[in-house]
């Protein structure tokens, strides 16, 4: 059961108190060069000699037996002329490295390059996805420590993943110029672009873009799940007065229990989500500077923000794919991350009971429903705060309704105009029937 009755304060961080990433590594990785191909070289006169003189041993051997009878033994003439060959075959120099003994050192060589790859690549793996958990499982850091941890000025304020898909190895593996390809050996050459083709790239890594480079971004297709996933990983990086959500449009109903539309309009950055809405160009917010992004859902190519987002920001198209429009073309990014109503639900109740401390809100403008009463807090309200029993003529009626742009409090006085109120005695809101129309203001 989430407790959603009681403020609970998230105290900001220092970027040195933050929660440190798993290291990166750094550097990079570098393949020995290929060995040249296996040349045989011209045969020794002395081994193709070799040959001929053991024929014309034996052949002596042989005549010495026909001719010496059985007195004579050739083995005891033979065998000398046997050893003294051996000896010169011994000595004789060699035809080259063996071919097969050279390609196991540089096979064992690949096999050290590629484990140290892998190492790297699950050291990067575990290094991205701390920076950019998977937006279904935001919700579980809700009182964490880890909930709000960026800030305006840190370097990754406002990136986001906006899907799944490969990326380059953080440590690439460098290749020395090994000349022709003719002059290597083809066995190790092959082996040395195999391995390389397969530790370059670590599939299934966390896509992620600054959102304070682009103005406008359009999402095309399916776009309501990227978009939750998006909004979702700012409110739980960025706390309220670092981030300031608005919304335009139907289905994101779900954001009113965000504590970041509480003041968005005090916030650092501020986020407009336009989502299914004809543009034509009149709109207000299209030129206002105060938004960092205008997050486009379901964007057109025939809306005036569907032409600023391709003039002027960045296109995703998020279906089966993830693209983006490039002027090159589209070009697939990987899958994209999707986020589905029920679970923005529980993340955003899970967030609704965290703000910031008083003076971190005052500092940046804030002013919430206590401050707006006269109550520095809530553990302030009480029976005696909420229903004095003397309240002054000039306070009786008198509600906070807002704030203006420089954050004084704008209230509401429902008194009667005789009684110095702004009248008329009551406020009806309704459906056609209620008398609104006849008592409303």
């Amino acid at each position: 059961m989430l407790e959603t009755d009681i403020n609970r304060t998230i105290e900001p961080l220092t970027a040195a108190e933050r929660e440190p990433a798993p290291p990166l590594p750094q550097g990079s990785l570098t393949a020995e060069s290929v060995p040249p191909a296996h040349r045989p070289g011209p045969t020794p006169l002395l081994r193709i000699l070799m040959p001929v003189m053991m024929i014309g041993a034996m052949a002596a051997m042989v005549g010495l037996m026909m001719l010496g009878g059985a007195g004579a033994n050739p083995m005891m003439l033979v065998f000398p002329l046997m050893m003294a060959m051996s000896l010169l075959m011994m000595f004789s120099p060699k035809a080259g490295q063996d071919v097969d003994e050279a390609r196991r050192i540089y096979l064992r060589h690949l096999g050290a390059l590629r484990e140290k790859a892998l190492e790297n690549a699950k050291s990067q793996r575990a290094h991205e996805f701390h920076r950019h958990p998977d937006p279904k499982e935001l919700w579980a850091r809700a009182g964490t420590r880890r909930l709000w941890e960026r800030g305006a000025g840190d370097s990754d304020a406002l990136e986001v993943q906006i899907g799944i898909g490969d990326t380059a190895l953080c440590t690439p593996v460098e290749v020395p110029d090994s000349g022709a390809a003719e002059d290597l050996d083809p066995v190790c050459a092959v082996s040395l672009r195999r391995t390389v083709h397969a530790v370059s790239t670590c599939p299934e890594m966390p896509v992620a873009v600054q959102l304070q480079a682009f103005r406008f971004l359009g999402i095309s297709g399916p776009a309501a799940d990227l978009a939750r996933s998006i909004i979702a990983q700012l409110v739980t990086s960025h706390g309220p007065e670092t981030v300031g959500i608005e919304v335009v449009g139907q289905g994101w109903e779900w954001s009113k229990w965000l504590p970041h539309v509480r003041d968005s309009q005090q916030a650092a950055f501020r986020i407009l989500v336009v989502d299914s809405v004809t543009t034509t160009g009149t709109e207000t917010y299209l030129d206002d500077p105060s938004w960092t992004t205008i997050i486009d859902v379901g964007s057109r190519a025939a809306t005036a923000l569907g032409i600023r987002a391709e003039q002027e920001g960045l296109v995703l198209s998020a279906d089966d794919r993830l693209r983006a429009h490039t002027s090159a073309g589209p070009e697939i990014l990987g899958s994209p991350d999707v986020l589905r109503t029920e679970e923005a639900v529980l993340l955003a109740r899970a967030l609704t009971c965290y703000r910031r401390p008083e003076e971190i809100t005052s500092a940046n403008g804030g002013r919430d429903l206590t401050s707006l009463i006269g109550l520095a807090s809530i553990d302030q309200l009480t029976p005696e705060t909420m229903w004095p029993s003397r309240l002054q003529s000039r306070q009786r009626l008198v509600v906070p309704i807002g704030t203006t742009v420089q954050g004084a409090p704008v209230r509401l006085d429902l008194k009667e105009s005789a009684q110095g109120g702004m009248g008329p005695h009551g406020l009806c809101i309704g459906a056609t029937g209620s008398g609104n129309s006849e008592h409303g203001l």
